[in-house]
């Protein structure tokens, strides 16, 4: 056997098993994002915040906001999910 095809063959057992049970791991890899903003001043203050996840066949997302100043109080916040 030539050193390139038992390179190749080495090669293909050692890989085989890795792409086998490393594919579907990250397939089914869950995700979740967060951010968050608050700003204060002379103008009054904010925060605004989202959060969102996915996995396991459920995703959700939040959104939100918060303002207060001279001229009153404001608020805000959406919500949504699915299974």
């Amino acid at each position: 056997m030539q050193k390139k095809t038992l390179y190749r063959v080495t090669l293909t057992i050692v890989a085989a098993p890795v792409l086998a049970f490393g594919t579907p791991a990250v397939a089914s890899a869950d995700a979740y994002y967060d951010s968050e903003t608050s700003v204060a001043g002379h103008g009054g203050a904010f925060n605004h915040e989202v959060e969102s996840s996915a996995g396991d066949g459920k995703a959700w997302f939040e959104e939100s906001w918060d303002y207060a100043g001279k001229d009153g109080s404001y608020s805000s916040s959406t919500e949504s999910g699915a299974h």
